[in-house]
């Protein structure tokens, strides 16, 4: 104990505090100074009213008073656990200890506190002083004491407890129970001299209260009035002791504690205290928790005028879900896998407050944590706009940016990131979806929106004839890849600032496939400085990628405790009083949150609820509350609720409804030219029913948008939705709004939902088809697919019976409606609106992107056969000879033809050759260049004469954009004959490709070029890095399949670089992640392979093929089996030839040499061609030393032929190689000089060209040589060398082989 600290009685700290208020406000009074501040709505309570500074002073005491009962509660509940259950009726009263403290011990006399004294007052040696208080002052043993120290007195008590010798008698929790309502009457009385500050109990006569019983009751004839009774005998027996706690300005909240332990026992036994710890929570809510609704007045104005409107303040606090927000923010601040963002899937039904506790969480993180947050909400009525809501929560964010000094550098990094990793086109893309980004692209905007461009577009959309390849087909899989890469680059932008990024999805049951695709698509991205969670707030199925870290919480009722928690909020009472209301609420809602909410508004509405200006609490009878009734869905609550609003107010909800969740405060006014709709929905806002955002009015929930809705009858919707389309079309062209549709979509929109609903005026409309097919395309140049379809299905079916009458406009929402099926992966539904157009079209000129488009799906969906012979067929209708029954003498003059006609051509001659202008040359080149990709798999051999086709087609009558493809098909062709010439004419298919305005093929050009050319005559470090940036070309294209092939190369070439492996690794991880959304996952399947090379020779211990665990692959056999299957030859050769190299670094030569014969099977000269040599070679002749084998010597003697010709190409890549294998052959023949000597050179150019790997190997066996030939130290310092190297390289695994063979020397 502190020197300073000791006991005094309560009693005498009651006098001394009751001095303390006095004096202070006499003091007020002398100075007469009533200026000081009033603390915010304290409730007077007493007969007159006091000065501010007066009230303050009370105020302060009584807050003393307050923590004294708190620290007496303390002690009283501390010696037992009043939660235990105790069965009372086996408690003799007997059995209850003579030595426990018994109701009357409950006094003032019978309690000391605990106080700090001033020093100098004799105390440091004193457990118990005594305080004398008077009117001239108080004096502390024996000394005065001056009012600054009375006041460290009453501030400081720190303990309560018993006085001898009752401080050690325990207070038994039987004891209590037995006597529980003497118990707390007791207390009760107590309270009552402590918050009046020393007042005596009131004591009426007994005969006074008897006469007042009998009169009261003899009032009432029946039984049903007994309990008004009561409740007025209550009043009269309450204001005894309640006038002289309101005389002392005891807050009315502290009044009703004091006056309810009183009277414990006597009546509402339903709100009675039931235990110690139910007093204590009271009064601390009051004092600590909740003293802005508690200890002060409520704002009485506020309350009536809510009640008059049927409205309840719940407040923003989320009750219930403390577990679940926890769990969240747990997540939030917990360590993460830097390669996975985190998905929280949230769910439960509706209503259960699941966007209400995401919005909690949202603001603590932006607020507290700095997190950047974007929301995005679906809404039932999407219409045909399902990426909106996506592009609008992004709009929202940048707008809320835009204009603020603060976030000029934030934006700037944004724009730098966008403007680094985007394409010119692609920002433009992502512009358009999100118009606030205009502002961060000024230049590019005013290049690419110019009045040119504006008039240039207005007359492609008028113009009588549609490009039938280019435009309508342009590869719309590739343009749904260039919008996920748009925006998941946007997101890395957004995230690039260190700040973690929050993404909300709200009500995920109302997005469309389209939507759900972008989402996975941005939830797949790896970002290494951004950290994603995203809140789902609908339980839906939802696949997560390997980069997801998926955690799913699930919403239930709210408990009851937690029910009356925020109706004990909103009502402004004290948890106690709340409990037998909320346990009917719980009952009656099954505690959903929603429900809650609506039915006590409904509680006001019907005034079963009221507030009482004179008692300042709200009321009501609990039987009243009973008796109504409660649908499951609480649907016909909610009408009722909305039918008391102002007709116009319902028709004006009833729009917004028929428009979504929510609409532009410009767009209603469209619809209503003499209505002051701000005025005619604020009284919807007072409700509660639908709430402003800037000039957006939305509906505070979907159950509320859906139950206004159904307000309508069928045909009422019908003709709501038909008016407010035919108005919205009147206008659509004299205003436009901020909303992110043209007026004109959603006008259509409404129409169409008309014509759903069976409108017979809408049968038949030539006009309508036609809007509905510029909003098809419109939604096509922006990538948005299911409203194209649905959009072009909607004019279709305004041609009725009349389809075809107007062949043009027809045939145009036939081929927007199949290419919006190919884009969203609807083959059978494309394939009807194809037969449609192929039955009805008379010309093939008209039919031929419908065939294109047919092909292109059947070769992308695995049927290349079905799709190649259907391009043979078509070219035969085109008057072009199928490649297939073209004789091989034909075939042959077709490339001697070529091959003459080139070397007549200068690179400027090509580039120069005009335009094909003829449609049915052009036609065959669009046919020929679109079967290129599947000859590759399915038909190689007619590769070559399809190429020369195009060049020779080409070269006659005019380039196309399929022109330089064929050239560079025709390229790789050559590179068994002529490498030098194949590069060459690689590299002019390039740059001719880049005179065309179209480029989304180049990439693909790009490909085959570095993949299968370029590094015959380039160093291969400098082909890695062109590869890389054609891998992200491919995606700004929106290429999926060429941007797996490239980092495919980009990874393999990285490898025989001798790059590091563990930087490999990890690469390897972020890539067969990006491509498994990019592509088909059995197209990764190669990359899968190459990460398994990695990790065994790095010796990872990741489990194995583990990258891609939805391929069900376990072992290399596995692998191998799954590509046998898939009948992908070439990808099999690829891993042949992992197996080679894998085995040829342990050293496991005989299985090498089994599965580079494998490998033999077709040789092209392509990369893996030439390392499938060098491999092969060296491991001919490691089994040539060991056993002489003439087959083994000549595989070893042909790979050196083989590279003597390549190194005449590029010294840089291959000479290292070629003097290895030299090496081995002189090691083979015995000659030790010349061996020495060639493995030294190899070391020297293999250091020279940065490949580590290649001169360990020289190192290592330049070591073997010495070793045969007993040169020990020799041997033991190559191999050290050597084991340097594989450090470097990151190949531990054979670190660990090298160390082995160092250990045995």
């Amino acid at each position: 104990m502190s020197k300073d600290v000791c006991w005094t009685r309560l009693t005498a700290w009651i006098a001394l505090a009751a001095y303390l208020e006095k004096t202070r406000i006499r003091e007020i009074d002398e100075r007469r100074d009533d200026n000081g501040p009033l603390s915010p709505g304290f409730d007077v309570g007493g007969p007159k009213l006091q000065s501010a500074a007066a009230l303050n002073v009370k105020l302060a005491c009584i807050k003393e008073c307050a923590k004294v009962s708190l620290l007496l509660l303390l002690r009283l509940i501390r010696d037992d656990n009043w939660e235990e259950d105790v069965d009372l009726d086996a408690i003799e009263t007997s059995s209850v200890g003579s030595n426990s403290l018994k109701t009357e011990d409950i006094s003032l006399q019978n309690i000391d506190v605990e106080i700090q004294c001033p020093e100098g007052y004799g105390c440091a040696d004193q457990d118990f002083v005594e305080l004398e208080v008077s009117r001239t002052g108080c004096i502390l043993n024996g000394v005065k004491l001056d009012m600054n120290q009375i006041e460290v007195i009453v501030d400081n008590v720190s303990n309560v407890d018993f006085s001898q010798p009752l401080k050690s008698i325990p207070l038994t929790r039987t004891h209590f129970m037995k006597s529980r309502h003497q118990f707390l009457q007791q207390l009760g009385l107590l309270f009552f001299q402590l918050f009046s500050r020393g007042e005596s109990i009131p004591n009426p006569s007994a005969t006074e209260v008897d006469e007042n019983r009998n009169c009261t009751l003899s009032t009432f004839d029946d039984e049903d009035h007994i309990n008004d009774a009561s409740k007025m005998m209550r009043r009269m027996n309450l204001d005894v002791y309640k006038k002289k706690l309101l005389v002392a300005d005891v807050p009315e909240s502290i009044c009703r504690v004091v006056t309810d332990l009183i009277h414990s026992g006597m009546y509402d036994e339903d709100i009675s205290f039931l235990s110690l710890i139910d007093v204590f929570q009271e009064l601390l809510g009051i004092v600590s928790e909740r003293p802005d609704i508690l200890f002060y007045k409520p704002d009485v104005s506020n309350v009536e005028r809510n009640t008059n409107k049927g409205k309840i303040d719940f407040g923003n606090v989320v009750y219930g879900r403390e577990v679940e927000t926890n769990r969240i923010l747990e997540l939030a601040a917990s360590r993460y896998d830097p390669f996975k963002n985190r998905l929280i899937l949230i769910g439960g039904n509706g209503g259960e407050g699941k966007s209400f506790m995401v919005e909690g969480v949202k603001n603590h993180l932006v607020n507290s944590s700095g997190w950047i947050h974007v929301g995005i909400k679906f809404e039932r009525l999407m219409y045909n706009s399902p990426l909106s809501a996506i592009s609008s929560a992004f709009e929202v964010f940048f707008a809320s940016l835009l204009g603020r000094d603060d976030q000029e550098t934030y934006l700037a990094v944004i724009t730098v990131a966008l403007q680094l990793f985007l394409s010119p086109s692609l920002i433009v893309l992502l512009c358009n979806l999100i118009p606030s980004l205009r502002r961060l692209f000024p230049v590019i905007m005013q290049r690419v929106i110019s009045e040119d461009d504006l008039e240039a577009l207005a007359e492609e959309s008028d113009g009588e004839e549609q490009n039938t390849f280019n435009e309508i087909l342009s590869d719309t899989e590739s343009s749904r890849n260039r919008l996920h890469y748009s925006f998941r680059r946007l997101v890395h932008a957004i995230s690039s600032f260190g700040r973690p990024l929050l993404l909300v999805f709200d009500d995920l049951q109302w997005a469309s496939q389209e939507s759900l695709d972008l989402i996975t698509s941005l939830m797949a991205e790896w970002a290494p400085v951004h950290f994603a969670e995203v809140a789902l707030t609908q339980t839906y199925s939802f696949k997560a990628a390997a980069t997801m870290e998926v955690h799913t919480i699930l919403l239930h009722h709210m408990t009851k405790k937690a029910c009356n928690s925020m109706i004990s909020n909103a009502l402004q009472l004290p948890n106690r009083l709340t409990r037998p209301l909320a346990d009917i609420v719980h009952a009656k809602t099954s505690g959903n949150v929603f429900y809650i909410k609506v039915f006590v508004e409904s509680l006001v509405i019907n005034k079963t609820l009221t507030y009482s200006l004179s008692e300042r609490r709200w009321n009501w009878h609990l039987d009243a509350v009973k008796a109504i009734s409660i649908t499951k869905n609480v649907a016909q609550l909610m009408k009722r609720n909305l039918q008391i609003l102002p007709e116009i107010t319902i028709w004006a909800l009833m729009l917004l409804s028929c428009l979504g969740s929510k609409t532009d405060e410009s767009l209603l006014m469209l619809l209503a030219d003499h209505i002051d709709m701000i005025e005619v929905l604020a009284v919807a806002i007072d409700r509660n029913i639908i709430e402003k955002q800037g000039q957006v009015y939305r509906f505070s929930h979907d159950i509320l948008e859906q139950s206004v809705y159904d307000m309508m009858s069928r045909q009422e919707q019908n003709n709501t939705h038909l008016f407010i389309g035919l108005e919205l079309l009147a206008k659509s062209n004299e205003f436009q709004t901020s909303h992110s549709r043209p007026v004109m979509h959603i006008a259509i929109d409404q129409i169409n939902r008309a014509k759903t609903l069976g409108n017979s005026q809408l049968y038949y409309s030539d006009r309508y088809a036609d809007l509905n097919l510029k909003a098809a395309e419109s939604s096509m140049s922006v990538f948005d697919f299911a409203s194209a379809l649905s959009y072009s299905e909607h004019g279709i079916s305004f041609l009725a019976d009349h389809v075809w009458d107007d062949y043009k406009l027809s045939l145009r929402l036939y081929e927007t409606a199949s290419k919006a099926c190919f884009a969203s992966s609807q083959g059978d539904k494309m394939r009807g609106f194809l037969n449609e157009i192929f039955e009805h079209a008379p010309r093939l000129q008209d039919k031929l992107s419908s065939c294109l488009l047919l092909i292109e799906t059947l070769g992308l969906t695995g049927n290349e056969k079905h799709a190649i012979d259907s391009a043979f067929s078509l070219l035969e209708e085109l008057g072009e000879s199928s490649p297939q029954d073209v004789p091989p003498h034909a075939v042959s003059n077709e490339y001697l033809e070529t091959k003459k006609a080139l070397r007549t051509y200068t690179d400027s001659d090509i580039k120069n050759v005009p335009r094909v202008s003829d449609w049915n040359i052009s036609a065959r080149m669009r046919v020929l260049g679109t079967i290129l990709p599947f000859l590759f798999t399915d038909r190689p051999q007619y590769l070559p004469y399809v190429a020369c086709r195009i060049v020779n087609l080409s070269l006659r009558h005019g380039l196309c954009s399929d022109s330089p493809l064929g050239l560079v098909v025709y390229a790789v062709s050559l590179l068994n004959t002529d490498i030098d010439e194949a590069y060459r004419l690689g590299k002019l298919g390039l740059s001719l490709h880049e005179t065309f305005d179209s480029k989304e093929k180049h990439p693909r050009l790009k490909c085959a070029v570095y993949g299968f050319l370029a590094f015959y005559r380039e160093p291969l470090q400098s082909v890695v890095d062109l590869l890389k940036n054609n891998y992200r070309d491919s995606l700004m294209a929106g290429d999926g399949y060429v941007a797996c092939s490239s980092v495919s190369y980009h990874t393999r070439f990285r490898m025989m670089c001798g790059h590091s492996l563990s930087d490999l690794d990890n690469e390897c991880k972020i890539f067969v992640t990006e491509m498994t959304k990019l592509s088909d996952p059995s197209v990764c399947l190669v990359h899968l392979g190459m990460s398994e090379v990695i990790r065994k020779l790095s010796g990872s211990r990741r489990i194995p093929f583990s990258l891609m665990p939805c391929q069900n692959i376990a072992t290399d056999e596995d692998y191998l089996q799954k590509l046998e299957s898939l009948g992908m030859s070439s990808m099999l050769q690829a891993g042949y030839f992992n197996a080679l190299f894998v085995n040829f670094w342990f050293k496991k030569y005989d299985e090498a040499a089994s599965w580079a014969k494998k490998y033999r099977c077709r040789n092209q000269n392509r990369f893996l061609d030439v390392y499938h040599s060098f491999y092969e070679g060296m491991t001919a002749f490691q089994l040539a030393r060991k056993t002489v084998n003439r087959n083994a010597i000549e595989v070893g003697h042909l790979a050196i032929s083989l590279f003597q010709e390549w190194v005449k190409h590029s010294t840089w890549n291959f000479q290292n190689k070629l003097l290895l294998l030299q090496a081995e052959l002189q090691f083979f023949e015995g000659n030790k000089e010349g061996a020495i000597e060639k493995y030294q050179a190899a070391i020297k150019t293999a250091q020279e060209s940065g490949f580590i790997h290649e001169g360990g190997l020289a190192f290592e066996l330049l070591g073997s040589l010495y070793l045969h030939y007993g040169d020990v130290d020799q041997a033991k310092l190559q191999m050290n060398n050597a084991h340097k190297c594989y450090e470097k390289w990151g190949a531990l695994a054979i670190v660990e082989l090298c160390a082995s063979a160092k250990t045995d020397l």
